[in-house]
């Protein structure tokens, strides 16, 4: 990944703690749900088709608790493209919940981008890339290419990501990055041409689990690549493995202002891990919640951050701002109005 501008490492003091005053209300109008990212399932298709059938009713049994209000897959529900028992078993499995799913092809689920016939029968999704509204958020659907679109299809995207209703955008793709952060031709070509409000991107394809999250354009963008087809990354290695990335999502009167993240594990041992803020702009909507502001606490281990200064005015740039490592569980970022001038801290326990 190319990165405008020069780079710092920032040691944080180790004697800081991030604490979040006490939130008294919530401003009128506002909404809380939560967004499932999956990618990556095909082994479960192949191999563990029961596995492939809880991870979709165990959602369901979860969608009351954390008002699930979509599944996002990027790609790869299959090993074989044209394997009609591994399509069944997919089709099997999602039509055990009633939570709306969004799909996107993989490699693996379209013979490389050269056979949409079983991928489109199975999904009931066209070959063609889109852009549609999912809940608050402008939603554009990219299938697997082998390199990137052409400029005509990126024009317009971008123009119907700017007629959209809303403020926010989610991107969902299979292969945008690999596991050590450096975007793929259409990542790059994403990152140019589509970045155009603040925006979640979704990818799976690399054997990886990581979320990012940088500033292009003044925009912040999270970048989130979840794949647990052969186990956990760190954690236990089997195929027979289901888990994926949850969402919190606070919209104020239809805008989204506020992200969070959590690893939800499903099999073999369910279980949730702890909040993330990625974004939260919150403030900005009541006076009852005051800005994020570092406080001195309790010592905290943290590790070195590697940090562009061009947004902070230092060094003018215009994209691929690289603004941090974000791993889920163990990371806090304030995106209120700290966020535009890196007067905010970063904690990693």
């Amino acid at each position: 990944m190319k990165t405008a501008g020069f780079l710092f490492t920032i040691a944080i003091p180790c004697f800081l703690l991030l604490t979040f005053p006490f939130v008294s209300a919530q401003p009128s109008g506002t909404t809380t749900y939560s967004i499932v990212h999956l990618s990556d399932t095909q082994n479960l298709a192949t191999y563990y088709p029961d596995t492939y059938n809880f991870t979709f009713s165990y959602l369901e049994s979860k969608k009351t608790q954390y008002n699930i209000s979509a599944i996002i897959i990027t790609g790869d529900l299959v090993n074989s493209w044209n394997k009609k028992t591994e399509w069944t078993a997919y089709s099997h499995a999602r039509n055990l919940t009633t939570i709306p799913i969004y799909v996107t092809a993989g490699n693996h689920d379209t013979n490389w981008g050269k056979n949409y016939q079983y991928y489109s029968l199975y999904t009931g999704e066209p070959k063609n890339n889109y852009v549609t509204a999912v809940k608050d958020f402008n939603f554009v659907g990219i299938n697997y290419v082998d390199k990137s679109l052409a400029p005509q299809e990126f024009a317009a995207l971008q123009q119907a990501i700017k007629n959209g209703s809303h403020t926010f955008t989610i991107i969902a793709t299979h292969y945008y990055m690999n596991k050590a952060g450096r975007l793929s031709p259409l990542g790059n070509d994403i990152d140019r041409q589509l970045i155009v409000q603040p925006t979640l991107i979704l990818s799976g394809h690399v054997h990886a689990y990581f979320i990012r999250v940088k500033i292009i354009g003044g925009n912040p963008v999270i970048e989130d690549l979840t794949n647990y087809q052969n186990g956990e990354p760190g954690g236990p290695t089997d195929k027979n493995y289901s888990a994926g990335t949850l969402y919190t999502v606070t919209a104020v009167d239809g805008r989204v202002v506020k992200l969070t993240s959590e690893i939800i594990r499903i099999f073999p041992k369910p279980s949730i891990d702890n909040e993330s803020v990625l974004y939260d702009i919150t403030s900005q909507f009541s006076r009852s919640v005051p800005a994020t502001v570092p406080a001195v606490g309790e010592p905290v281990q943290t590790q070195h951050v590697a940090i562009s200064i061009e947004n902070a005015g230092t060094v003018k740039g215009d994209r691929d701002d690289v603004f941090n490592f974000v791993k889920s569980g163990n990371a806090i970022i304030n995106a209120g109005q700290s966020f535009w001038n890196f007067s905010h801290w970063f904690v990693f326990p």
